[in-house]
């Protein structure tokens, strides 16, 4: 390989990790946005549960987005975190609160997970 184009490698290396910096700053202030959206909507109905999910469902985001832990791992920390808010908040397990809380935040997840290759990819294309 030339000294030209190892060169030429190099600087595309170096837009790529600069595009991705920027769209990681970008995420870290609009995902805490979508989670405390997201936990307004699907928070159960006291203000410690709107607290917690504002705050596990950003981490969550953080992780699976800008961290690019697994989604699985993701959705079991939501899962279980599910399962405990539902217990503190009613005093007993119920099904019907838990499917909406834990199916749009997993929804999300999954969401923002898939998308961020493509935002990638799309910050990109977009520099001139």
């Amino acid at each position: 390989m030339s000294k030209q184009s190892q060169d030429e490698l190099l600087h595309a290396l170096k837009q790529h990790n600069n595009t991705q910096k920027k769209l990681d700053r970008i995420l870290y202030i609009v995902l805490p946005i979508v989670s405390f959206l997201i936990s307004m909507i699907c928070a159960n109905l006291n203000w410690q549960s709107t607290l917690a999910t504002f705050l596990i469902l950003s981490v969550a985001l953080i992780a699976v987005s800008i961290k690019r832990l697994p989604l699985l791992i993701g959705m079991i920390i939501v899962a279980v975190y599910c399962v405990i808010d539902n217990i503190f908040s009613y005093g007993t397990f119920k099904l019907s609160p838990f499917k909406m809380q834990a199916g749009t935040m997993i929804s999300f997840m999954v969401i923002i997970y898939f998308a961020r290759p493509r935002l990638d990819q799309l910050m990109r294309n977009s520099r001139p």
